[in-house]
């Protein structure tokens, strides 16, 4: 084997892939005044502040995300379910979980960090329940990793599956807002069938799928936390997988060569 010379886990090949669409982002509706048509921001502007983004992501900048915080609490609801067993708060995941049978909720509480003050998200237990049942008999939480060979060296592609259910994959999503095929540009449903097999570990794959939650509540009005589950469902194809995955870390590196001056964090690079 060549030496190993690029580590790349998938949010970071989501995250480039949308600073190459940065003209999405200067078209978006969201972008464009609607009362004089013009843009708020410069393609310029865009374009400085994804690849800011980008950078942060590849430097590990630490940030707060109260979303993110949410989407977590609901994933470790969930495999506590799955595996019958109670979560222990440790330093990767600080947050604790109590459920209340009798007042049907769970409630979990992040501490207090020097980014993001304390955060409690209540949960609509029976809700959790069910929603537990979909993953029944996955293993969760499972690393994987394999190497992709690329013209630019080795490349170790790394990661956490959130659910395997025999031979299909699953991601957990948590959204304010979803129409189908908004994950559908997502690298993890390549990463991760790619390492299972390349690794050895499966022989096929059958399918990835993002399962979406399109969650309510979490407010003062409505406290209680639960949504509508949203499958998005895509058939695996090895083939095309390493091809496309291939051609898009070449990329990520060249991007990652020109801007080396600018990376801190070693770790892309396979230096620890």
């Amino acid at each position: 084997m060549k030496q190993l010379k690029y580590k790349i886990y998938p949010s970071l090949l989501d995250t480039f892939d949308k600073y190459l669409r940065a003209d999405e982002e200067v078209e978006s509706f969201w972008n464009v005044d609607n009362e004089t048509g013009e843009y708020k921001r410069s393609p310029e502007e865009i374009e400085a502040d994804l690849k800011q983004k980008l950078l942060d992501a590849i430097n590990r900048v630490p940030f707060e995300n109260e979303a993110v915080d949410k989407g977590t609490a609901f994933n470790a609801i969930i495999d506590c379910y799955i595996h019958k067993k109670v979560h222990v708060p440790n330093e990767r995941n600080p947050y604790t979980i109590s459920g209340d049978e009798e007042t049907n909720t769970i409630q979990v509480d992040f501490p207090s960090t020097e980014l993001a003050p304390a955060r409690h998200f209540l949960f609509d237990r029976a809700w959790c329940i069910e929603q537990a049942k979909y993953f029944k008999n996955s293993i969760s939480q499972l690393f994987v990793s394999a190497i992709l060979h690329t013209r630019y060296g080795d490349v170790e592609l790394y990661g956490f599956i959130d659910e395997l259910l025999r031979d299909v994959v699953f991601d957990i999503k948590s959204t304010s807002s979803y129409q189908f095929g908004k994950y559908e540009r997502g690298w993890q449903r390549h990463v991760y069938p790619y390492c299972l097999i390349a690794s050895g570990q499966m022989e096929s794959v059958r399918a990835f799928e993002y399962t979406a939650y399109l969650l309510k509540g979490g407010t003062s009005r409505t406290p209680l936390i639960s949504g509508t589950r949203y499958p998005e469902y895509y058939t695996y194809n090895h083939e095309q997988t390493v091809k496309l995955l291939t051609g898009h870390v070449e990329h990520f590196i060249e991007f990652l060569e020109a801007n080396k001056h600018l990376i801190t964090d070693k770790k892309i690079f396979a230096i620890e």
